[in-house]
């Protein structure tokens, strides 16, 4: 029953985007009965992304050590065990420890995905297989905040349960349906996995993959990252704060985006990864993110409002299987290392991204999306640098 097989890694992967976004639309109708303050949504966020941050190069090097998907065997109930964690929390300080033990797990689940796909890709199927993957994550999360919302207008209890349960059993089909490349390591003592699960340690062993190219990649990475967080991030509490929006609305606005992504991604993605140089396309498709954005800085009446926001995140989701595409050149020598450091760069977007929505929604509720504008500006010229760098890749 179990093999190697990356169409089985999609078909969970996609299980896994649906679970994992039940918890999403209902969370600022938790916050709220709990009385929070406006900015918790963003500290919530951030202690998540913070301990993701920190640990995703530990996971790359453990996941080339012992196999991805044995990771994933245990990172997903480890992950639902944080999600109890934070249903049953009832104060910011339980909310942001909840929050960061899930966040170690997370980061497990996010860099072994991407290296069981790099590790059973053939050379020249890596680059689109790596594509599949975000397209896959992207349409099937905004179903999952459809499914989720709705589970939520019915009861939030019933819709973290769900979540829970579902990500216990992703940990056992991982166990039973797939397998890693054999591996020859040795055993090691409980002080080696002390040292071996250093943070820094783990930068520090990454260095030799960078250059000015995959410097610049990964601050398109970053600040992509952190325009979309803080955007995203203030968007589901915007439209609760200021609209009155029940949790289903949030699910069914994300289930309209999951239509609009699988379109715009079978045919604009697909034209762009087969038939044009993807470092000077994503150039354009950020740009349209940026106008797309000072559009939504500029709309007030609510209906142009939310088109707008729906077809943004549409194209939102276009730019991301091409930077998963556009990782795969960089990992040739150390995979493990490469996929951790991207996966931090991300977290670090989320990070000052989540933190940022939620403190500076307090100031002005549209504040967040102006911000989200000028990061995707910053990116571009990041995109550009890297553009003139790339030819120098191997």
């Amino acid at each position: 029953m179990r093999k190697r097989s990356i169409r089985r890694l999609l078909i969970l992967v996609a299980t896994y985007s649906l679970v994992a976004n039940f918890a999403h639309p209902v969370e600022p109708t938790f916050f709220k009965d709990l009385g929070l303050p406006d900015y918790m949504f963003g500290v919530a966020f951030a202690s998540m992304s913070t301990v993701n941050f920190l640990f995703s190069p530990f996971w790359g090097m453990m996941s080339d050590r012992y196999g991805p998907n044995r990771i994933l065997s245990i990172a997903y109930p480890g992950y639902a065990v944080g999600m109890l964690m934070f249903f049953l929390a009832d104060s910011v300080m339980d909310i942001v420890i909840a929050r960061a033990f899930a966040g170690i797990f997370i980061s497990a689940i996010s860099v072994s995905h991407i290296l069981y796909i790099i590790e059973n890709s053939k050379e020249e199927e890596k680059g689109q297989n790596l594509a599949s993957f975000a397209t896959t994550s992207a349409i099937f999360s905004a179903f999952g905040y459809l499914i989720g919302g709705v589970l939520g207008d019915i009861s939030i209890p019933g819709d973290f349960i769900t979540m829970i349960s579902g990500l216990v059993v992703l940990g056992g089909l991982h166990f039973f349906l797939l397998e890693d490349l054999h591996r020859h390591h040795k055993k090691s003592t409980t002080l080696e996995l002390f040292r071996e699960a250093n943070p820094l340690k783990a930068f520090i062993s990454s260095k030799e993959v960078f250059s000015v190219a995959f410097v610049a990649f990964l601050m398109v990475v970053m600040f992509t990252t952190f325009a979309a967080t803080c955007y995203e991030q203030c968007f589901n509490y915007f439209i609760k704060d200021q609209y009155g929006f029940p949790p289903s609305y949030n699910g069914y606005l994300k289930g309209v985006v999951g239509i609009i992504t699988l379109i715009a991604n079978s045919t604009i993605c697909s034209f762009l990864l087969k038939r044009t140089d993807i470092n000077r396309s994503i150039i354009y498709v950020l740009g349209v993110c940026l106008a797309m954005m000072a559009g939504i800085v500029l709309l007030n009446s609510v209906v142009p409002f939310i088109i707008l926001n729906v077809v943004f995140f549409g194209f939102n989701a276009v730019y991301k299987p091409l930077l998963q595409s556009m990782l795969n050149r960089f990992g040739k020598k150390s995979s493990g290392s490469v996929v951790g450091v991207y996966n931090s760069t991300n977290s670090v977007g989320t990070i000052a991204g989540s933190l940022t929505s939620g403190f500076i929604y307090t100031i002005h509720p549209k504040a967040a999306f102006l911000v989200s504008a000028v990061a995707f500006t910053i990116a571009i010229l990041f995109a550009l640098l890297h553009r003139n760098r790339a030819k120098t890749l191997v």
